[in-house]
């Protein structure tokens, strides 16, 4: 138990990161003769990327500086580097661009960051519209405040990566043949070639860019012409960090295939971001071109978690939208979707007729009810039979076992409720009409978010009977589309 590292301040826990194999992820674990791929776990970093460290850089050069712990930071970049910074206590204007994905700044703001502004993707450096303009004029507006990126090299960065690349060779055994990372400011880049080629002169340095970004290209494009999806790398033009010859061959990553591959990582239990798919898709290409075979070891920077990336990565129906799936995933995704149920509707699931309990009833009959017939819980009925809740019977026991309720209480004192139902009630939830047509299908995604569904007429008068996973998952035995 000696080994474990006790009680710590949040930024003595960042570094350190796990080094994993990659060989189970789907595409990457090829026969004998190939390379061997690995993954420097970033995510793992406690504020969830790569940009911890340098953020907790950067919080000690401030401090040397006698920059005040409360003094406003103006951070510009894709969104990490200002959790990262946030999650290190301090007080934050974020400068983020509009590719960023809404579950970082939603992390942003429910950390009690101060402002967050919204800037152009792809804005050429000098332009009014370019995050280094629109911090100075907010610093120029904000006394004691203080600009931070890490694209205008105002930070001492080196010692930072040289920590990252200390931690690659150890748990290497100094054996690299390859580095291949995703490149947006060019100081991971920049700093990790020099350390690792400064130990291993031989090893190769890869950097990838999303299709159409400009920074291989070493030179300024029109970015209005340039768009991409996949956030964290790539850029318009080659940024200032960015040391020439850092770099020993570009690859340009589509975002299909980059999302795609992010997708076989997360099923692979590598539960990274967009960046991390591009990467790692990279270094498949790099391993190939360069005849890498059994013996040589292709390291990859895994930059950020998945978790970042709900509204977009791990949603099925915006990859779908935006036509970000392979072939082989695409076909996958429809037939779990579709194939499995082969057009089958709630009927099909021949389910029992539905026992319900008027809202009047007192909720100790409900009870001895639900207990009779082994239910966990009861449709309710209003005037007319209409459904108007339901009632559990764990919270109704509790109920009445605490004393909070008298078993001669009516049963509408405690139910839950539906949206537009009249009536106090313990909680209300939307109600989301199933019937005996609903393709079962749609009743899968209703179960994404529910336990429980209640089958009614079109009409929504009568209860007809009551429905769980375990019935869609007894119906996909039966049809032999669903191993158990």
């Amino acid at each position: 138990m000696s080994g474990i590292q006790k009680i710590s301040a949040i930024a003595d826990t960042i570094g350190n990161t796990p080094m994993v194999s990659l060989s189970d992820v789907e595409g990457i674990g090829a026969p004998q003769h190939s390379a061997e791929f690995v993954g420097k776990l970033e995510y793992m970093n406690p504020g969830g990327s790569i940009k911890d460290r340098v953020a907790k850089h950067i919080v000690q050069q401030l401090d040397k500086q006698g920059v005040a712990k409360d003094a406003l930071l103006v951070v510009a970049g894709p969104g990490n580097l200002a959790i990262s910074l946030s999650m290190l206590k301090r007080k934050l204007v974020c400068l983020i661009p509009e590719r960023t994905s809404s579950d970082r700044i939603r992390l942003l703001k429910a950390s009690g960051v101060t402002d967050i502004v919204r800037t152009l993707d792809g804005a050429l450096p000098g332009s009014p519209e370019h995050p280094a303009e629109i911090g100075r004029r907010i610093v120029d507006g904000c006394p004691g405040s203080v600009y931070v990126d890490e694209e205008q090299g105002l930070w001492d960065l080196e010692e930072c990566y040289k920590e990252l690349a200390s931690e690659i060779l150890d748990q290497c055994d100094g054996m690299v043949d390859a580095l291949v990372l995703g490149v947006d400011t060019g100081n991971a880049a920049t700093h990790l070639s020099k350390a690792l080629k400064a130990a291993v002169p031989r090893v190769q340095i890869v950097g990838v860019e999303p299709s159409n970004s400009a920074i291989g290209e070493q030179n300024i494009v029109n970015p209005l012409a340039r768009r991409w999806l996949c956030e964290d790398i790539g850029r318009a033009y080659a940024p200032r960090a960015l040391e020439p010859g850092a770099i020993d061959m570009w690859i340009q990553v589509s975002d299909p295939v980059a999302y795609s591959m992010a997708r076989r990582l997360i099923k692979a239990g590598v539960h990274s971001g967009t960046s991390a798919g591009a990467s790692v898709a990279a270094a498949r290409m790099f391993a190939a071109s360069a005849g890498f075979c059994k013996g040589n070891r292709v390291v990859v920077i895994i930059g950020d978690t998945a978790r970042n990336y709900g509204d977009t990565l791990l949603s099925d129906e915006w990859m779908l939208a935006h036509d970000l799936l392979d072939v082989h995933m695409l076909g996958d995704l429809q037939r779990k979707q579709l194939g499995q149920y082969r057009g089958a509707s709630v009927e099909d699931l021949q389910l029992p007729a539905a026992v319900t309990v008027n809202s009047d009833d007192p909720v100790g009959a409900a009870i001895a009810l639900m207990s009779e017939n082994d239910f966990s819980q009861v449709p309710v009925t209003g005037a007319q039979r209409r459904l108007v809740g339901y009632l559990t019977l764990s919270a109704a026991q509790a109920l009445i076992d605490s004393g909070a309720a008298s078993p001669s209480a009516p049963v509408k004192q405690f139910m839950l409720k539906f949206a537009g139902s009249s009536g106090g009630s313990i909680s209300r939830n939307r109600y989301w009409l199933i019937t005996p047509e609903t393709p079962l299908s749609d009743l899968a995604r209703f179960f994404e978010t529910h336990s429980v569904a209640f089958i009614t007429d079109a009409s929504r008068k009568f209860c007809l009977g009551i429905a769980t996973k375990q019935d869609l998952l007894s119906f996909l035995a039966r049809r032999n589309t669903f191993a158990f």
